[in-house]
C-alpha cells in the first residue's frame, strides 16, 4: 500500500512508519515543524508539514490511505488548552478528510476509548469525539479506531511521551520508586503498539471504511498490577508507592471497550510478555532515564 503517516516522529506515528515500511509498504512521513526531537526518529525521512496546513492535501495525492497520528495525545495538555486540542485533533482531521475525498484515499483516525464515554469525561475525549463525528459525517472514506492504552517501543517519558507504563518503566530503570497517585486499582486496557499497527495495516488493506472499531484487548488491568509487571521486567526491585490523593476525575476513572463494539483485528500478546519487550527496548534507548509519575 501507499501510505501517508502524519505525526510520524511521535510515538505511534514513528512505530507505525517503521514497521509498515519494513513490511514493504510505500510510506510517506509527515511531521510538524518545530516538533520535539526524539532519538528513535532521528533518521526518519520526513516532510515538515502541519497536518492542518492546506498544503498537506497535495501530499495525499497518490496515497491509498492516511494514518492520522498527528494531534494532542495528552489528556493533561488538552485540559490545559481545550481550543488547541480541538484544532489539533479535529481541525486537522477535517483538512485531511477534504484531501482524502479529493484524491480518493481513505483516512484511519485513531481516537480513544474515552470518546465513547457519555458524558464526555474531559477536553481530550471531547476533541477526539469531534474528530470522530467529522469522519462519520464527511463524504470521504474513513474509519475510527478507539484505542485503548497503547504502549511500546518509541514511547519515552523523558521525550514527552505520556502513559502509565512509560512512566513506570522510566522510574524502574532509573532505580526510582514508582508512584501511583489516586486510586492505584483503577484499570486500563493495555495493548502493545506493534500488535495495534498490524491491526491498522489490515484495516487499510481490507478497505474497512465507515466503521468505528475498538483497538483493545478486552482485558482490564489495575495500574498497580501493571507496575508490578514493570518492576519484575526491569529487575531493579524498586518500591511501588500508592499515596492516594485526589486526581482529576477523568484520570482517576477506569476505561474499557464496550464488549459489544466491533474490534480492530489483531491478536494482543500477553501483557507480561509485552511489558518485558518494551522494558528491554527502553533500557537500550539513549533517553531511557528520567523520573515520572503515572
Amino acid at each position: 500500500m501507499r501510505l501517508l503517516i502524519t505525526g510520524a516522529t511521535g510515538f505511534l506515528g514513528w512505530r507505525a512508519a517503521t514497521l509498515l515500511a519494513g513490511r514493504g509498504h510505500d510510506v510517506t512521513c509527515v511531521a510538524r515543524p518545530g516538533r520535539v526531537a526524539r532519538a528513535a526518529a532521528a533518521g526518519l525521512a520526513v516532510t515538515e508539514r502541519d497536518a492542518g496546513d492546506p498544503a498537506i492535501q497535495a501530499d495525499v495525492a497518490g496515497r491509498d490511505a492516511v494514518l492520522h497520528f498527528a494531534g494532542v495525545p495528552d489528556p493533561a495538555r488538552a485540559r490545559a488548552d481545550p481550543a488547541t486540542a480541538v484544532r489539533e485533533n479535529a481541525g486537522t482531521t477535517l483538512n485531511l478528510l477534504d484531501a482524502c475525498l479529493r484524491h480518493g484515499a481513505g483516512l484511519v483516525y485513531p481516537s480513544t476509548l474515552r470518546a465513547a464515554v457519555e458524558p464526555l469525561p474531559d477536553a481530550y475525549a471531547a476533541s477526539k469525539r469531534l474528530g470522530e463525528e467529522l469522519c462519520r459525517l464527511h463524504g470521504a472514506r474513513a474509519s475510527v479506531v478507539r484505542l485503548a492504552s497503547v504502549f511500546g517501543p518509541g514511547q519515552v517519558r523523558a521525550e514527552g511521551a505520556t502513559g502509565a507504563i512509560a512512566a513506570f518503566a522510566a522510574r524502574a530503570l532509573a532505580g526510582e520508586a514508582i508512584v501511583i497517585p489516586g486510586d492505584a486499582r483503577r484499570t486500563r486496557d493495555f495493548v502493545y503498539v506493534d500488535d495495534v499497527v498490524l491491526g491498522l495495516e489490515a484495516l487499510a488493506a481490507e478497505a474497512r471504511w465507515g466503521e468505528t472499531l475498538a483497538g483493545a484487548s478486552g482485558k482490564a488491568t489495575p495500574l498497580l498490577r501493571a507496575a508490578e509487571l514493570v518492576v519484575a521486567s526491569a529487575g531493579t526491585g524498586v518500591a511501588i508507592d500508592t499515596p492516594g490523593g485526589r486526581l482529576d476525575p477523568a484520570e482517576d476513572a477506569s476505561y474499557a471497550a464496550d464488549p459489544s463494539a466491533p474490534r480492530l483485528g489483531f491478536e494482543p500478546r500477553p501483557l507480561p510478555a509485552a511489558i518485558s519487550a518494551y522494558v528491554d527496548w527502553l533500557a537500550q534507548h539513549p533517553a531511557s532515564q528520567g523520573g515520572a509519575q503515572a
